[in-house]
């Protein structure tokens, strides 16, 4: 094993400009406090989990240097929150409780649990939260109006004569009254959301500049860059093992999209021999490495040897993937070793030098698992399309369409396994959905004016900025625990006999979308899907044919695939048919 990768953060002095998704994930960082904790808790929360992979070329650095930067300061924006609230509390606590009444519900809407709970839940809050805004706002109101038509006719006593008389002021300085008195009743109740609106506000106007459309990134603390775990994760993201602590040995690739397997038998031969018969039959003997590369010779074929640009697949690349579960028991190591002495280390997956999992497998390593299907070790070849749609351009090289980057990534993982004088065929196709469009917000702040800065940061959300007032006590001891458990000594990972290495999350699936948001994105995954899948099937099925091995099963099981496992069979059937991911069926007229 080795951890070193080509690709690593090198100097950043020059930083070339972040990638969009990179970029778009920064400003989740500063936009999204539950994305920021959740990236922090999973890269950072312990210095021994592996890193899950990273798809289309977002990095995680930059990623995870903003989210600390950005809770370092939304820990003073939950500071002056929580101790404005402390005041009032011990001062004026009937103000709290109101803030309380008017505000607790708005910050309930945006929980996840109650925006996928029950749907009545949901109404009684939204008639909570419109009586408790109705309330102070017409309140407010009635007494401004109360106050300014009294002082509007307020009257004098005459010593002289013993007569009051009428004092008549002008109709603008009643309504600037009135309005004054609104406003302030209006402050006074809404006095916790100011804070984060500041917060907001000066956030918006950062990422117009650090986080614009060809920028680097801002400059973050070179600290941030040289620690430890920093240098790891900026390597360990590029490597081939994918150490996975959850159920899924895709983690980062995204949701599976499609899946499906064939077995095809290697002592059926072409040439019918296979009549019964008292010794085992001949089989043809398959080295898995040989198909395998056979296999990726014939999908680079999709893009290196197409002469035609707009027909190449330009974005076609393809790795190994190594996928075991995190998760070791290590009854027989040493427990007894310090922190720092990693002399008992005896996990080939675990560097003996740092106690830090290891992220690249050498060629023979690749070899060796390719060929022990068995084993907790499995082999995938990843194949991975990105979808940028490239530029347009007539004959004459005139443009006719810009470049779009879609932020969709597809991935196909293929698995062919030889045992059992069988061959075992996997393919598993997933999706990355773009990122959340929340976050796309760093292209069009810097366009916009000041007020419009401003009067973005006061509209988009409002309901997020109730959840900063109200949940900043939690929120802030929650922060100064993890910055307390971060800086503490890490456990040792030998003193335990089952430790949880693996990657739990990936930050790029963390701010991606439920799914794609455009038509012509899953339009584009399904082309690419089954462009891969007929590549990957008549390789294998050549691969067989020129080793005369009897193909006619596997051709039967492919040709059952190709409608998505749609299966019918017997009598006769009038009806629409759709089977697959997001199919449907639509018949028109009466069917008969």
């Amino acid at each position: 094993m080795s951890q070193t990768v080509a690709s690593d953060a090198g100097d950043r002095t020059a930083a070339p400009p972040l990638p969009n998704a990179t970029r778009y994930l920064c400003a989740g960082s500063y936009l999204d406090s539950r994305f920021r904790t959740h990236v922090l808790n999973e890269i950072l929360g312990d210095r021994y989990r592996a890193v899950a992979p990273s798809y289309g070329g977002t990095d995680l650095t930059p990623v995870v240097a903003h989210s600390l930067r950005a809770e370092r300061m939304a820990l003073i924006r939950d500071g002056l929150t929580t101790v404005l609230m402390i005041v009032f509390l011990f001062t004026v606590p009937w103000v709290v409780v109101s803030w309380m009444f008017i505000l607790l519900p708005l910050a309930l809407l945006t929980l996840p649990r109650i925006r996928r709970g029950p749907r009545l839940v949901r109404v009684l809050l939204v008639i909570w939260t419109v009586v408790g805004v109705a309330v102070p706002l017409l309140t407010a109101l009635g007494a401004s109006v109360i106050g300014g038509l009294a002082y509007a006719t307020r009257s004098t006593f005459d010593l002289e004569d013993g007569t009051f008389a009428q004092e008549g002021v002008a109709l603008p300085v009643v309504v600037a009254l009135i309005g004054a008195g609104v406003l302030l009743n209006l402050l006074f109740v809404f006095g916790p959301v100011l804070i984060p609106l500041g917060y907001r506000v000066q956030r918006y106007f950062a990422l117009a500049v650090d986080l614009a459309p060809g920028s680097d990134g801002g400059r973050v603390e070179e600290s941030l860059w040289r620690s430890d775990r920093m240098s790891y994760v900026s390597r360990a993201q590029w490597g081939n093992i994918a150490l996975y602590g959850a159920e899924n040995p895709f983690v980062g690739a995204g949701r599976i999209h499609r899946s499906w397997s064939i077995t095809v038998e290697m002592d059926r031969t072409a040439d019918g021999a296979n009549a019964p018969s008292p010794t085992p039959r001949e089989h043809v003997q398959i080295d898995p490495i040989d198909l395998h590369s056979f296999v990726r010779q014939r999908l680079l074929e999709m893009r290196d040897a197409v002469p035609s640009a707009p027909e190449r697949v330009a974005r076609l690349h393809i790795n190994d993937h190594l996928a075991v579960r995190g998760t070791f028991a290590r009854l027989d190591w040493e427990r007894s070793a310090t922190a720092q002495n990693w002399g008992g280390q005896s996990h080939p997956l675990i560097d003996a030098s740092s106690g830090l999992p290891h992220f690249t497998a050498s060629p023979e390593t690749v070899v060796a698992a390719a060929r022990h299907p068995q084993g907790g070790l499995r082999h995938y070849q990843r194949v991975t399309i990105g979808a940028e749609a490239p530029e347009v351009r007539s004959p004459a090289g005139h443009l006719l369409a810009p470049g779009e980057d879609q932020e969709l990534v597809v991935s196909a993982f293929i698995h062919l396994a030889v045992e059992g004088r069988m061959l075992y065929t996997q393919f598993v196709v997933t999706v990355l959905p773009p990122v959340r469009d929340y976050f796309h917000i760093v292209d069009e702040l810097p366009v916009l004016t000041k007020p419009g800065v401003v009067w973005r940061a006061l509209v988009h959300a409002p309901a997020e900025l109730a959840a900063d007032a109200m949940f900043a006590p939690g929120r802030l001891v929650r922060t100064v625990v993890r910055m307390a458990r971060a800086n503490r000594a890490s456990r040792n990972p030998a003193r335990y006999p089952v430790y949880p290495f693996g990657a739990r999350l990936s930050v790029r699936e963390l701010g991606a979308e439920f799914r794609e948001d455009r038509f012509t994105q899953i339009l584009d995954a399904d082309k690419y899907s089954k462009l891969i899948e007929r590549r990957l099937t008549e390789a294998v099925l050549d691969y067989l044919e020129a080793k005369d091995v009897d193909t006619s099963g596997y051709r039967a099981q492919a040709a059952t695939l190709t409608n998505y496992g749609a299966l019918i069979t017997g009598g006769t059937f009038n009806g629409p048919v759709a089977a697959g991911s997001g199919a449907h069926a639509t018949q028109n007229g009466s069917g008969k």
